[in-house]
């Protein structure tokens, strides 16, 4: 009971915004998880459930970890604690990758927001608040059960990293789709296009039929756009690269269901002076520090552990 009375007591100046004074770190930056590690948690397709397993670790302090995760409701009401081992699983420089003692999960069954938050050496470091509907009710006597759907950031944020093609650089963007993006429930499987525009024009788009999103939860998903083209040059498509995508302007990236055009997502950033204006949480020194988000995402398909930068970016949900 203790313990639970602390960690309810940090989680509550978590949630209340207050400033967080600095722990001694690497460079003097106060740790942070790293936000893809907090949206790839396993959330339950339709129980309600969350389970925590890996995350990694920006600034990671030497020695042990001192870290535990917590998980409160909308009333900082602290549902479930857990300790963090304290020796890393693995360590790369200023990152590290932390592991949950478990078994570690946890069964939702109200509807409403919580958040995820992360406490190093007393202080919280990192939060991820998310939101839990409920989307059936039990009553049908032949499927009593009640049904319920995760959302939040899933629907609001993507990032951009780099990739590369015939030596040019090409920007790949990552977003999350899933169950509440589907036109009837009871669709296994849907195809989106992607669209980008700057200043209103159209600069590059998705192939049709290759991009596609399961039911369930939220899953990130990766799209690589290309210079307009139709039907018949698709398979030559020339992709879009970094550089024709630094021309300064504003630019909105529209993601619709292939199958009816239903709009989906649409993210908003803006270019000046050849650069991606990046959101605003992702710079360094960032306050409240519990909400900076670092710029940097695990390389995906690499057997090291290691991480390249990616841009977030922000937007909404338009589901039609």
């Amino acid at each position: 009971m203790k313990l639970i009375s602390r960690l309810a007591t940090l989680l509550a100046l978590a949630l209340a915004v207050i400033p967080l004074g600095r722990v001694a770190v690497a460079q003097d930056y106060p740790p942070a998880v790293i936000f893809e590690t907090m949206m790839d948690s396993f959330f339950g397709d339709t129980n309600g459930l969350v389970v925590f397993g890996n995350y990694d670790l920006a600034f990671a302090p030497e020695g042990p970890a001192n870290a535990m995760v917590g998980l409160i409701d909308s009333n900082n009401n602290v549902l479930a604690q857990y300790d963090i081992f304290p020796d890393y699983r693995v360590r790369e420089g200023v990152f590290a990758r932390m592991m949950v003692q478990g078994p570690a999960d946890v069964q939702l069954t109200e509807p409403g927001t919580y958040t995820m938050v992360f406490v190093f050496n007393n202080e919280p470091i990192s939060r991820f608040p998310f939101l839990l509907r409920q989307t059936g009710d039990g009553e049908d006597p032949f499927d009593p059960e009640k049904t319920y759907a995760f959302d939040g950031y899933w629907r609001t944020l993507a990032h951009i990293t780099m990739s590369t093609f015939k030596d040019e650089p090409i920007p790949i963007f990552s977003m999350w789709l899933g169950g509440l993006d589907m036109p009837a429930p009871d669709t296994f499987q849907e195809y989106f296009v992607a669209n980008l525009l700057r200043d209103g024009a159209l600069v590059a788009h998705s192939k049709n039929q290759t991009s596609f999103y399961s039911n369930g939860h939220f899953e990130r998903r990766e799209v690589t756009l290309y210079q307009p083209h139709d039907e018949q040059q698709a398979a030559n498509a020339i992709p879009l690269t970094m550089n024709e995508m630094l021309v300064d302007g504003t630019y909105v990236l529209d993601v619709a269901r292939a199958s009816d055009g239903a709009k989906l997502r649409k993210f908003v950033f803006a270019v000046a002076d050849g650069a991606i204006q990046p959101l605003p949480r992702t710079q360094l020194g960032f306050d409240p520090a519990v909400d900076y988000m670092v710029p940097r995402v695990t390389k995906k398909g690499s057997t090291m552990f290691e991480f390249v930068e990616a841009i977030w970016i922000g937007g909404e949900a338009v589901v039609e």
